[in-house]
């Protein structure tokens, strides 16, 4: 196998008496073996005996409770604890002992896929039920078997429940899930009318139809105290989904529809998709001015043309996260969901204020260059990568061998006992098809055997491919850390916003101070988009800039005027604050102000001062964001105070990962840094 010559001698001299075997337990049972009464002090009384009986060295015990055989190591917090502590220098045990073997797994990936791992680790498996590890061809061939045991169990049960909920559907009875609001199932099994819900869909309807707004209906509803099934007060876009669902407007359940697993073929695996036909709760006519009014309702059409890097990388306070908001025609932010209501007249918006979107999103792409062009940094983020990844780039290739080694031997094993046992039949006076059927019964555990190796070998070379793949995303981690480092200033936003998103940045708001009140200065807003500091106006400067601003019929000086807008610049003063010191009409410098910005007159004055003497821009109250990378399962400290700071692990549980096959697990908690911006 793939196990190292030391690690064999090793385990050897502990297998011979000259060291002591150290031994971890791992203890599980899923909710439904509970149920029946395997719990983990029974499971954990039986590896205890066993360590002892073989003269073990107990050193530790990990648990996993509750948690289903089918789930991976990265969805079984302790199992991946084990691996974790497995894979340390010195490694801290040599047998990992568990009860029986679906106690490994339920499936061929999640049986397979950490006991070979172990196995490159100089780790054997030990089985409590059957006594047995897969340290001897022997153990490997009964662990085979288990491991084929626990599966066809699953689906042996799974077919079962599927079959008979097939059946269900089709006979237009309730197969199980939620029932759709509106809708009880009686003792028989029918779907009928729920009284008191289909009043409550019918007065909704009917005020919709009259009002035209989904937040009336909700608030209506509320006032009457018709809440949702689970007792709370509707929102608006709760009472339209359950209004507008499939299930109201055409009378019908599609079980098994778009949301069903499916295979590669696109059918669905557990059973075909069925149409379950409801009791109607309005008329066609009371349907159609449903869909009409819906159609005609005011719509909000909102604005697409700018890219918000950040939407839904960033958290708010609150724990909600930020979305693009343009606030007013001159002013981008961001947005936290939790201002809007839980349910329609709950006022229960959060508090959390909106964030200028263009001073935010250049500090944290400042930050994200300053990573992407340390090469240094990038390869040390790489490195982590790979170290939190390992598990998934386990060489499969000298294994596959061993198995085509072990199939060859079987398949000529089979091809000689058939021979015999026909031979053998045939001397006694058989018939040819009983010598067939002879050979075939003598050749029979080999012949299961030799299916037990092929359904090893697949998952083999599934796992060699998942190798590949994990090793093809760091190659491109790689060129994109090399392509970043020289095209960085040519991406456009819609670019920036796709490398964060491949990145896995997340950003969380930890405090920010009030914005201010009125209406965003337009001149302030010019230099942030532009990147530009404040000139500060001279005599020579102005002579630059004078045959630009125009002549006016206006007795207010027009260099008062540009003065004071770049005093309003650099301060954030408001312009009525502005007006009593320049003896100028508030009103009359923010009209001008607009003018110069609409027709190009104020950006080709800042051209013309370009090469003088600057002053920073105003910056609101700084704000305090938590910035982390998180797939590269890199400790990245984001920020100028934090460029040469210490980089530490910390270790985060992880749900199983829904996604898709490109998406990244989160295999840990990255390092945070904060920065005001």
């Amino acid at each position: 196998m793939t196990k190292s010559p030391m690690r064999t001698v090793n385990t050897a001299l502990r297998a011979t008496g000259s060291l002591t075997l150290r031994a971890v337990d791992y203890l599980r049972v899923s909710t439904e073996e509970q149920a029946k009464g395997y719990g983990i002090s029974y499971t954990a009384k039986r590896t205890a005996r066993h360590i002892e009986r073989k003269g073990w060295a107990h050193v530790g015990t990990y648990v996993d409770e509750g948690y289903s055989g089918s789930l991976e190591v990265d969805d079984r917090p302790d199992l991946k604890r084990l691996m974790q502590d497995a894979r340390k220098t010195p490694r801290p045990f040599d047998m990992v002992v568990v009860n029986e073997g679906r106690g490994i797994g339920r499936t061929g990936r999640a049986f397979w896929k950490w006991v070979w791992e172990l196995e490159d680790l100089g780790v054997y498996v030990a089985v409590v039920k059957k006594d047995y590890d897969n340290s001897t061809p022997s153990g490997r061939s009964q662990m085979r078997k288990d491991a084929d045991y626990a599966e066809d169990e699953r689906e042996n049960i799974r077919d079962r429940t599927q079959g008979g909920i097939q059946e269900k559907a089709e006979d237009g009875l309730y197969p199980g899930g939620t029932i759709p609001f509106g809708w009880t199932v009686n003792d028989a099994g029918e779907y009928v009318l729920r009284e008191r819900e289909t009043e409550t869909l019918r007065i909704g309807r009917k005020v919709f139809v009259e009002k035209r707004s989904w937040q009336t209906v909700a608030l209506t509803l509320n006032s009457e105290k018709r809440y949702t099934r689970a007792g709370k007060p509707w929102t608006r876009k709760n009472i339209r989904g359950r209004l507008m669902g499939d299930a109201v407007l055409n009378n019908r359940i599609v079980w098994r529809g778009d949301g069903a697993a499916r295979d590669q073929d696109g059918n669905p695996i557990f059973g075909q998709t069925v149409v379950i036909d409801l009791p109607p709760v309005f008329t066609q006519e009371e349907i159609e001015e449903l869909k009409a009014a819906d159609a005609a309702r005011p719509r909000t059409v909102k604005s697409r043309e700018r890219v918000y890097l950040l939407r839904g990388l960033m958290t708010s306070p609150c724990g909600r996260y930020y979305e693009g908001h343009q606030h007013r025609p001159t002013e981008a932010v961001y947005r936290c969901k939790g201002r809007q209501e839980s349910y329609a007249g709950a006022g229960d918006q959060c508090s959390c204020l909106y964030l200028e979107a263009t001073s935010v999103e250049r500090q944290v792409w400042g930050d994200v260059v300053c990573v992407l062009s340390d090469a240094e940094r990038m390869k040390a983020l790489c490195q982590n990568w790979i170290d939190a990844t390992a598990g998934d780039r386990v060489d499969q290739t000298k294994r596959i061998a061993d198995l085509d080694r072990q199939i060859a031997e079987v398949e000529d094993l089979i091809e000689v006992t058939e021979a015999t046992a026909a031979r053998r039949a045939l001397r006694r006076g058989f018939s040819r098809a009983e010598a067939e059927e002879a050979a075939e019964r003598a050749s029979k555990p080999h012949t299961d055997e030799l299916e037990g190796l092929e359904k090893v070998r697949r998952e083999a070379e599934a796992l060699q491919r998942e190798a590949a793949d994990a090793t093809r995303r760091l190659q491109g981690l790689e060129r994109l850390a090399e392509t970043a480092r020289k095209n960085l200033a040519e991406l456009a936003d819609v670019e920036k916003a796709e490398l964060l998103n491949l990145m896995g940045l997340e950003a969380k708001v930890v405090r920010c101070a009030p914005r201010r009140l009125g209406v965003a200065c337009g001149i302030r807003e010019w230099f942030v988009k532009a990147g530009k500091s404040v000139p500060v106006l001279t005599d020579e400067g102005w002579e630059l800039i004078r045959p630009l601003m125009g002549g006016s019929r206006s007795k207010i000086d027009r260099r008062t005027m540009v003065e004071a807008m770049l005093e309003k610049a650099i301060s954030g003063a408001r312009f009525q604050d502005l007006a009593p010191r320049c003896k100028v009409n508030w009103t009359t410098l923010q009209t001008q102000s607009h003018r110069w910005l609409s027709d190009g007159t104020w950006a080709s004055a800042m051209e013309r001062l370009k090469n003088v003497q600057t002053r920073p821009v105003w910056s609101p109250d700084p704000i305090e964001i938590e910035v982390t990378i998180r797939p590269l399962a890199i400790e990245s400290k984001l920020g100028d105070g934090a460029r040469s700071g210490s980089r530490t692990a910390r270790r985060r549980r992880t749900r199983c990962a829904r996604r898709s096959p490109a998406g990244p697990r989160r295999a840990r908690r990255p390092g945070r840094a904060r920065r005001s911006p």
